[in-house]
């Protein structure tokens, strides 16, 4: 009976996997935050973890944004995986018998891509339209926190406005950015067999921006500022440097993956991940990839195996929009 109830677990668990899949590349269209306002952005001046993935959510995109492609040899990455959470039984249902583990190829295959993201930020703007305070509330590149919030605190704005006068308020915005990732140079790179005892780990969790949106409550504030929700208009940016706008160092990725029978990794898990813009990336890579796969009494069989990556990596980014929301997204 208990193997009997392992198996259907399992079955369902591994449905419930994100499927790396080209098929989705291109998201089903999700509705629209409510904007204030969308200005061009200006230029800058001169578990025992026990918790694991269920299937990804279409990430959410406010206004689509154009970014031309500079050849075909450039992935167009549309995709922004999620990854939510459940519980999972005690016993890993991932392991499989093998009498050869799956091995990755000597060289793996990366290409340069153009991918856009949300970046979501709240602003403490006075009534004079002077930014007060920036505060990062959802970041997919954490390495540039430093010169990101530099460059918030120099953005000015026309400010918000109750009764037609100016006012004090926090205000919330998404940043689209694009961002031009090239190809990394693999420094460490391996693939070990999960079996029916290894430890379950819980997924790197990166919601859709809808999901992401829906989990904000945040209470209203205490520092004598008036609610955004109170304001008939929101600040709107005018001046928005930014200079947070290339990364070059070190990035390390860990994935539970599943090699299929001809080699190819047909789900995969993020683990860990050093920058969540990285995320779409590796995953898009890895349906470009043909691994060994496991064996079994001489016939290959499919695995789940604990791949990580690491290395350097570079990239630029730019702001194409930015949205003003006409709701909370603080703490």
């Amino acid at each position: 009976m208990r193997s009997k109830t392992r198996a259907i677990l399992a079955a369902a668990l591994l449905a419930a996997c994100p499927v790396i899949a080209a098929r989705a590349q291109t998201p089903a269209p999700t509705p629209t935050p409510q904007a204030q306002a969308a200005p061009q952005s200006a230029p800058p001046p001169a578990e025992a973890p026990a918790a694991p993935p269920e299937a990804p959510a279409p990430a959410a995109t406010p206004t689509p944004v154009a970014a031309g492609l500079a050849s075909p040899s450039v992935m167009r990455i549309v995709e922004a995986p999620a990854v939510s959470v459940a519980k999972l039984p005690t016993e890993n249902p991932y392991g499989a018998a093998a009498d050869v583990p799956a091995a990755l190829p000597q060289k793996l295959v990366f290409n340069d891509a153009n991918l856009s993201i949300g970046f979501f930020v709240s602003m403490h703007v006075d009534a004079t339209g002077k930014t007060l305070m920036a505060r990062r509330d959802r970041d997919p590149i954490p390495s540039l926190a430093g010169e990101t919030l530099k460059s918030l605190q120099r953005w000015t704005f026309n400010p918000a406005r109750r009764g037609g006068q100016p006012v004090d308020t926090w205000g919330a915005y998404r940043l689209d950015l694009n961002v031009q990732i090239n190809s990394p140079k693999i420094l460490q790179q391996s693939l070990t067999p999960v079996t029916a005892s290894t430890p379950l780990p819980t997924p790197f969790s990166w919601p859709s921006d809808t999901d992401w949106l829906e989990s904000r409550h945040p209470a209203m504030p205490t520092d004598g500022s008036v609610s955004i929700l109170e304001v008939d208009t929101a600040p709107i940016p005018q001046k928005t440097p930014w200079s947070a706008d290339s990364f070059k160092g070190t990035f390390s990725v860990k994935f539970w993956v599943k090699v299929d029978k001809s080699g190819h990794i047909e789900k995969a898990i993020p683990i860990e991940i050093s920058e969540p813009v990285l995320l779409p990336y590796f995953r898009r890579s890895m349906t470009a990839w043909t691994l060994k796969p496991a064996q079994a009494g001489g016939a290959p069989i499919e695995s789940w195996n604990e791949l990580t990556l690491s290395g350097q990596i570079s990239f630029d980014n730019e702001i194409k929009q930015i949205s003003a929301l006409r709701r909370a997204i603080g703490p």
